[in-house]
C-alpha cells in the first residue's frame, strides 16, 4: 500500500460512506472532506468510552456478548464464493431458515447450477452477484446493490477462498501475493465495507469467516494455505474482543472435509466428507448463538489438543518477577475465553433444531 493512498484506502476500511463527526473520531478517521487531527491513533476499542454512541459499552470483565442475529427471517445474508461448495451449503441453510440471500460470484458458469437447488419460492429472494473480494470499491458497490434490493445486510459470510497447498518455502510472490489477496485481504475488505453499516441500522447483525481445520491445526504440509487460515482466526478473535458491547458478532467457522458436491453424492470419497447443506445448518447455528468457534469434525480434538499442549509445554518453568506480570494484566488474558468456554458448556439442542 502506497503512503499516499493512506487516507483514501482508511475511508474504504469504512466502506466508502461519509461517517458521522462522532463516529469518524471514534474509529480514528476524519470524516470526508475534512482532515484527520492525528494519524494513527490508539486503536478504537482501547479508546473508546463506555456508552459510546457508535460502539456500545463493553460486557464486565468475564462477562460475554450476548447473541445479535438469533431470528433469521426475513434478515438477508452476503456469503461470499456463495455459488458453489461450502458457501452454496451455507446458502441453501440461510434460504431454508427463510433468509433473504446473496450469493457472490466469480465463475458465470456455477451460477444457473447453483441456482436450480432453490426451490421457486426460494428463488425469489435469492440473488448471485459478480464480486472481486480483492477489489474494495466492489464491495461498496456490492452493499449498495444488496441494500436496493433487500434493505440492511444483517449476516456477512467472508466464505471465498484460494486453497493453494503450497509449502511456503517453495510458493513464487505471485503465488503468495494471491492466497492472501483472497484468503486474508479479502476478509478485511469485506469487514470494513459492511462493518459501518451494521454498527448504523443498529439491528442484530453478524459477521462470519470462514477459516479451516488447517487454521488450528497444521497437519498439512502447505505453508500458505495455513498461514491465511491462521491469519483468518485471529482477525476474528480480535474482531469478537473489539466489537463486544455492539450490535454485531462474530464467528470464525473452521470445518474439516466438506464436499464440494451440492447435489450430493454416496460414492467415492465425497461420501466421508460431510454434506455442505449440515455444514451450512452448522454455521446457522453458530451464528445464532453468536459462538466464536464453529467446529464441524471432533476427530481433530487430539490433534489440536497435542498443538496446544505443546505451547503450553513450551513455557518457562523459572518464573518471573511479579513487578512484570502486574504491568502487563492488561494483555495476560483475553476477554473472550473464559465467558466461551462456560457458554460451551451448557446443554445444546442439535444444529438442526
Amino acid at each position: 500500500m502506497q503512503n499516499d493512498n493512506t487516507n483514501s484506502d482508511r475511508r474504504r476500511f469504512l466502506g466508502g460512506m461519509a461517517l458521522s463527526a462522532g463516529a469518524a473520531a471514534v474509529l480514528g478517521v476524519a470524516p470526508s472532506g475534512t482532515q484527520a487531527a492525528a494519524p494513527e491513533a490508539a486503536p478504537p476499542a482501547a479508546r473508546r468510552p463506555p456508552g459510546d454512541p457508535v460502539l456500545g459499552t463493553p460486557p464486565a470483565a468475564g462477562q460475554r456478548q450476548q447473541p445479535q442475529l438469533t431470528d433469521l427471517k426475513g434478515k438477508t445474508v452476503y456469503i461470499t464464493g456463495g455459488n458453489t461448495g461450502i458457501g452454496l451449503g451455507i446458502a441453501r441453510a440461510a434460504a431454508n431458515a427463510g433468509m433473504n440471500v446473496v450469493m457472490g460470484y466469480i465463475q458465470e458458469d456455477q451460477v444457473e447450477p447453483a441456482l436450480k437447488l432453490f426451490t421457486a419460492e426460494q428463488r425469489s429472494r435469492v440473488i448471485a452477484l459478480r464480486h472481486d473480494v480483492t477489489d474494495r470499491e466492489g464491495w461498496v458497490k456490492t452493499l449498495a446493490q444488496i441494500n436496493a434490493k433487500f434493505g440492511n445486510l444483517h449476516l456477512l459470510v467472508n466464505n471465498a477462498g484460494i486453497k493453494t497447498l503450497r509449502q511456503a518455502s517453495q510458493v513464487d510472490a505471485r503465488g503468495w501475493d494471491a492466497a492472501v489477496a483472497v484468503n486474508f485481504t479479502g476478509i478485511y475488505n469485506g469487514v470494513s465495507a459492511v462493518l459501518p453499516h451494521m454498527l448504523a441500522h443498529k439491528e442484530g447483525a453478524h459477521i462470519l469467516t470462514t477459516s479451516s481445520m488447517g487454521g488450528l491445526l497444521p497437519g498439512v504440509n502447505a505453508g500458505v494455505y495455513t498461514a491465511t487460515k491462521f491469519a483468518a482466526v485471529g482477525m476474528m478473535e480480535a474482531l469478537r474482543v473489539e466489537l463486544m458491547g455492539t450490535n454485531v458478532g462474530t464467528s470464525v467457522f473452521c470445518p474439516g472435509g466438506v464436499s464440494t458436491d451440492n447435489i450430493g453424492s454416496a460414492e467415492g470419497s465425497a461420501a466421508l466428507m460431510m454434506d455442505p447443506l449440515e455444514a451450512g445448518e452448522r454455521v446457522l447455528n453458530g451464528v445464532k448463538n453468536n459462538d466464536l468457534f464453529i467446529l464441524t469434525h471432533p476427530e481433530f480434538k487430539p490433534g489440536m489438543k497435542e498443538r496446544f499442549d505443546a505451547i503450553l509445554a513450551s513455557e518457562p518453568t523459572d518464573g518471573f518477577p511479579e513487578a512484570r506480570a502486574k504491568a502487563q494484566t492488561r494483555v495476560l488474558t483475553a476477554p473472550p475465553y473464559a465467558p466461551e468456554v462456560a457458554h460451551r458448556s451448557a446443554p445444546r439442542k442439535s444444529y438442526r433444531s
